[in-house]
């Protein structure tokens, strides 16, 4: 997963820059860090897997790093599974949110589900129809699987082949 994280630090980089250039800014690039330890101790105590927290180790955007969807830094994951819709009903169902469309449909780690190499599909989330009250049996109704680990979700995320519309039933 270090090679494709590479890759889209160099990709994000890449097309800040052309954005520059057509615009004629001279704002900085944000750069996308490792995160620091105490990010990471805060992200594992409040229950992320050891795949995104593998990420994070890498590639810790200051807000989101943004193409065609988001993924979130840290602070605003948490932030998504706490006190955002649809987050803060999945999340204490196994799912935990770490990306989202420009809708805001959540992209989320099935933790759940996990294959024989360790890793959790991602599944896409509708931001319109969970609530805060959501029961598990509407929630799975709406899961949508659009990677089979993280690592096939950042490739098509770089790629810009991720699938962000969601599965309305």
């Amino acid at each position: 997963m270090e090679n494709i994280i590479k890759d889209l630090i160099q990709k994000y980089h890449q097309r800040e820059e052309k954005q520059n250039e057509k615009f004629g800014l001279r704002r900085p690039i944000k750069a996308l860090e490792p995160a620091s330890v105490e990010d990471l101790q805060k992200a594992k105590e409040f229950g992320f897997p050891e795949e995104l927290l593998g990420f994070y180790r890498l590639c810790n955007p200051k807000v989101c790093v943004e193409f065609k969807q988001r993924i979130w830094s840290i602070d605003a994951a948490i932030e998504e599974n706490e006190g955002a819709v649809p987050g803060c009903a999945l999340f204490p169902h196994g799912f935990v949110v770490f990306a989202s469309n420009g809708c805001g449909d959540a992209y989320c780690l099935d933790t759940n589900v996990t294959t024989p190499e360790g890793s959790h599909p991602v599944a896409l989330f509708p931001h319109d129809a969970i609530d805060e009250d959501a029961e598990l049996p509407k929630i799975q109704s709406y899961r949508f699987q659009v990677a089979d680990s993280l690592e096939d979700f950042l490739v098509k995320f770089i790629n810009e082949t991720l699938r962000d519309e969601p599965f309305y039933g």
